[in-house]
């Protein structure tokens, strides 16, 4: 087949070497290291954690020991005149004096002092507290029963008989025991009626220790004064044996009050009066109330 005039066919390596080239042309160039180039610089670094720096230890200069210095009582080291401690071991230069005008030294641990006074007192009292034991032992039935008297539990005790050297016939001797203090006892006899007496007797011997008295004809405040109050009395305390034990007593005017009686197998007990509030002519002496109270049993 002819070809065109003209046209120019291309041979078969020269086509080859066309497309060598435009692949080639596709490559990035890739410049290859060099023995003379220098090195890359570093990259940044994010920073670390600082050290914190050590502490440097310095030596102390030593002090210079001063001239004609008082030496510490401890270790020997001279001191300054005008030092109250040790420059080297805190020990006290300065004597502490004995009327303790200065307080104690920072870190110093004062010293206890005992009130003598205190202990004395102390040594009294065990004393008489031994004195009393050793006494109640000791001293025989009296001083040991005295002792329990003190500390027995009390119970009342009711006189089975009342009797009276006189009496009012309205007011009679058993009324001042009936446990009702609007009912009295009354002398009969104007003024203090000195001398007349109101007794009570048990049906047993009792341990008796106290009695109370309610002077006047009554408890209240406002009644007990329409009749003269026993003041001065003697009490006389009869036992089962036949002793008598007397004693004089003193009231106030008015109001319930207790009167200590410590006798062991009491029978009988008299009052007898010796004056009294508000006598008059118009008026007899008058006892509302007696109780009595013994040392229980149990």
């Amino acid at each position: 087949m002819a070809e065109d005039a003209g046209t120019t066919t291309p041979l078969p390596e020269a086509r080859a070497t066309s497309a060598t080239d435009a692949a080639r042309a596709l490559l990035v160039p890739v410049q290859e290291p060099s023995a003379t180039q220098p090195p890359e610089a570093p990259g940044s670094v994010l920073p670390g954690r600082p050290e914190a720096a050590r502490p440097r230890v310095r030596t102390a200069a030593p002090t210079p020991a001063p001239e004609n210095g008082t030496p510490c009582p401890a270790c020997g080291t001279p001191n300054h005149q005008h030092r109250n401690f040790c420059r080297s071991c805190a020990t006290p230069l300065t004597p502490r004096r004995e009327d303790n005008a200065t307080g104690p030294y920072a870190g110093q641990r004062p010293a206890l002092h005992r009130d003598r006074k205190r202990w004395i007192a102390r040594a009294l009292i065990a004393t008489a507290v031994v004195a009393v034991v050793v006494g109640g032992v000791i001293g025989g039935p009296p001083a040991a029963r005295a002792v329990q008297d003190h500390f027995a539990k009390r119970v009342a005790v009711h006189p089975t008989q009342w009797a009276a050297s006189h009496e009012d016939p309205n007011h009679k001797a058993a009324l001042a025991g009936d446990s009702y203090s609007n009912t009295w006892w009354g002398t009969g006899y104007a003024e203090d009626a000195a001398g007349t007496y109101l007794e009570a007797t048990f049906g047993q011997p009792t341990d008796l220790l106290a009695l109370l008295i309610t002077p006047g004809t009554s408890k209240r405040q406002g009644q007990q004064s329409e009749q003269a109050r026993p003041q001065e009395f003697d009490l006389v305390v009869t036992d089962s044996s036949g002793k008598q034990y007397t004693s004089h007593r003193t009231l106030n005017d008015g109001g319930v009050q207790r009167v200590d009686v410590r006798v062991r197998n009491a029978a009988s007990v008299r009052i007898i009066l010796r004056s009294a509030f508000g006598a008059a002519k118009d008026k007899q002496v008058a006892i509302a109330e007696v109780e009595f109270f013994a040392r229980s049993k149990n």
